[in-house]
């Protein structure tokens, strides 16, 4: 350790170790720090100033890739940051991870170290090891205000963030936001327009990630959102719905099979049925509607009209990848050009009441892969935790069907 490091550790006698040791102005002590990374570890702001009067290299990075204005920003010392700025530290250059300041910056959400930087030229675009721009750091993190929040976003933004970037597993911040369960963050990003029906590299869309790690809170919020547009029966690559997360997550015994997302409680599973069903009865009125228009059109004999309506069925369903039911809409389209009006009036009537069905059927009746989110036993229930559920379950299903409860909440 050299007598300048020694000086920065005691806080004193500074330029006299300078002007004993001028050489060592750069020289990196036994755990890879510069006197000036040191100054700023210590946050010692004339410290620094003094080494950078003295000839200090701003830019040096310790062994871990970490520059002084990296330490000073998640410091979120605002002086110091000038400071550096000032001697023309390099905003763009990255740690070991890729990171830059300004992916520190979004991660604190400090509306005003984001502004000096972007000034500075710092990239908005650049990404770290993992794939993240700065927008995506800015979700990892919650102890700010929102009106930070939303400040941090419009300045991202209007310097060209991308608020669909993709991270290495494909989570855009929106979706990164629900896997971190950052409610501030989430309904920012949502304001902000991002899109809601995207889905990750292992095909989770929100609601796979809602059911493996959102609070009550998270879950309440994405229920008055519109994702009408979200398949509810997407599988993910493990060949997991949505339903089928969250009913293994809820059966889990212990760590080894909960894996990584958390036991929800009670009330989250309800506030996720909520959720779920809602998005589930949505796409399935939309598909009876549109079939419906297709039947009025066929007793009209409208072969245009029909087609017209079909084909956003179809489109929807490609879109989905449900192969299957591609494949019977083409064949019912074909019906129709060939004004086969019976046979495919009574193919649409009976596919209607099979959607019919589904819909008048609550989500927690239908087994996942997994089983039954809860077992019951001839409709009463015999857990003392759910001996008020009578009241919760009214306001996920009509009051006409029969309240039946939950037992011990074992896996089916």
């Amino acid at each position: 350790m050299t007598k300048i490091h020694e000086a920065i550790l005691q806080r004193a006698g500074l330029q006299e170790a300078l002007q004993k040791q001028p050489w060592a102005i750069n020289t990196i002590d036994d755990t890879g720090d510069s006197p000036l990374y040191l100054a700023t570890e210590k946050n010692q702001f004339r410290s620094m100033r003094v080494l950078i009067s003295a000839g200090a290299d701003v830019n040096q990075q310790s062994y871990k890739g970490w520059t002084p204005l990296m330490v000073v920003v998640w410091q979120q010392n605002v002086e110091s940051v000038k400071l550096l700025l000032k001697s023309k530290s390099n905003v763009n250059l990255c740690n070991e991870e890729g990171s830059t300041a300004l992916h520190w910056a979004s991660m604190k959400a400090n509306p005003e170290l984001i502004s000096l930087l972007l000034a500075a030229g710092a990239s908005v675009k650049h990404r770290n090891i993992y794939g993240e721009t700065p927008l995506h750091l800015l979700t990892y993190f919650t102890n700010t205000t929102a009106q930070d929040i939303e400040a941090t976003i419009e300045m991202l933004l209007v310097a060209g963030a991308d608020l669909e970037a993709r991270n290495h597993p494909g989570n855009t911040p929106f979706l990164l936001s629900i896997f971190l369960n950052t409610l501030e963050i989430t309904r920012v990003l949502v304001n902000a327009d991002c899109s809601l029906h995207v889905s990750n590299d292992y095909s989770q869309n929100a609601l796979h990630l809602a059911a493996e790690k959102a609070s009550l809170e998270v879950l309440q919020y994405l229920s008055v959102l519109d994702l009408s547009g979200i398949n509810p029966n997407q599988e993910d690559s493990s060949g997991d719905t949505p339903f089928d997360v969250l009913v293994r997550a809820s059966h889990a015994t212990g760590e080894w099979d909960l894996g990584d997302p958390r036991r929800p409680s009670l009330a989250e599973q309800e506030a996720f049925l909520e959720l779920y069903q809602g998005v589930r009865d949505q796409a399935l009125q939309n598909d009876i509607q549109n079939l419906e228009r297709v039947l009025g059109a066929l007793q009209e004999q409208d072969i245009a009209v029909a087609r017209e309506h079909l084909d956003i069925l179809i489109r929807k369903e490609k879109q989905w990848e449900r192969e299957n039911l591609v494949s019977w809409y083409r064949a019912l389209d074909k019906r129709i050009q060939h004004a086969e009006w019976e046979l495919a009036t009574e193919d649409i009537e009976g596919h209607l009441l099979d959607l019919q069905e589904e819909l008048a059927t609550p989500v927690w009746e239908i087994p996942s892969k997994y089983g039954y989110l809860w077992e019951f036993d001839d409709g009463e229930s015999v857990s003392e935790e759910v001996s008020e559920s009578e009241d919760r379950s009214e306001k996920l299903y009509d009051s006409d069907q029969q309240v039946v409860h939950e037992d011990d909440a074992q896996a089916a």
